[in-house]
């Protein structure tokens, strides 16, 4: 009970991340109604191709990451498809978290030590890497306490809301009508698979069948917390929902709870920035056969090229990177 628990935990907290915190702008542009349809379908989506994933995870005897599989079972043609699926999603996702943990660190630091947003994402650079190359693995543990610490926040969140007079109406659909806008920022935010080669170590021989049990439940747990943490936010701010969500609550919060929710929100950006640096790296290193130094060149240096090239904007890279 207690691997299923730290694999839940596990997969929970690395879905649970930067994508988060677009969803309710994605749904305010959208619409709520519309927002919750979308939810609903790409979770089952995704869940399945996590599934998909597991089993092939499941029955090859030698370790890789989605690279190697490709080549394991597809061939040349297949590493070469499966090398630019991987690292352009992965690279984006990077560059994702390097965008939203400055603003984060940004808002946690202001009054104490006013960092502006393009700062505070070289912070998180050297802080991240750093952490990457020295090869530190989250564990199932840490990743719990993360997913509950957010659930807890929602929780307050979800609660306030409901006792608070909302800004405007529900709508299914909104007037903005950015009508497909949901569909990648959604498929980034529910994206996971890069655990799945991690959380297979959580159960060996027969005990290998609870890893489907396990993704199921992983994936479907964060669709549950999104469809609160939008709902409670769209209550809150309504038409003026900012596209990282928190700054737009400030006038309605107090700089002392988005101080709070940075925080935490700071927190599911790095432990994500950590998996998804690793899992780059061990990808050169496994599927590639590259050097410890020049896989780490490589790592960082991508993201950090297309960060001081401008590539700045939050909700087009998740956008684009989970369609």
């Amino acid at each position: 009970m207690k691997n299923f628990i730290l694999a839940v935990s596990t997969l929970v907290g690395t879905i649970i991340g930067v994508g988060m915190f677009g969803l309710p702008y994605a749904a305010a542009q959208a619409g709520w109604g519309l927002f919750l349809i979308y939810l609903g379908v790409l979770g089952v989506v995704v869940t399945l191709i996590h599934l998909i994933y597991g089993e092939i995870v499941l029955r090859t005897k030698t370790k890789h990451r989605l690279v190697g599989y490709a080549e394991f079972y597809l061939g040349q043609k297949g590493k070469l498809i499966g090398s630019v699926i991987f690292f352009v999603t992965l690279y984006l996702a990077l560059l994702a978290y390097l965008l939203i943990g400055g603003e984060f660190l940004s808002i946690m630091l202001s009054g104490v030590w006013n960092i502006s947003p393009a700062g505070g994402a070289i912070l998180v650079a050297v802080f991240g890497f750093g952490v990457v190359f020295k090869g530190l693995k989250l564990t199932g543990a840490l990743e719990f306490v993360m997913a509950a610490a957010l659930v807890i926040l929602i929780s307050g969140l979800a609660g306030y809301s409901f006792n608070f007079a909302a800004s405007g109406p529900l709508s299914f659909l909104s007037s903005a009508g950015d009508f497909f806008l949901p569909y990648g920022v959604i498929l980034f935010s529910l994206a996971g698979g890069s655990a799945i080669p991690e959380i297979r170590n959580f159960f060996t021989g027969g005990r290998s069948r609870v890893l489907k049990t396990v993704i199921i439940v992983g994936t479907l747990t964060p669709v549950l917390i999104y469809a609160v943490f939008v709902t409670a936010v769209l209550r809150l701010s309504g038409d003026t929902t900012s596209p990282e969500a928190l700054s737009g609550l400030t006038s309605i919060l107090g700089q002392v709870w988005i101080k709070y929710g940075a925080w935490l929100g700071f927190l599911a950006v790095i432990t994500s920035f950590f998996t998804i640096g690793l899992n780059i790296q061990n990808s050169f290193r496994l599927d590639f056969g590259l050097s410890k130094i020049l896989s780490r060149i490589l790592t960082a240096g991508v993201p950090l090229t297309l960060f001081f090239y401008g590539y700045k904007n939050f909700i087009n890279i998740l956008s684009f990177t989970g369609a």
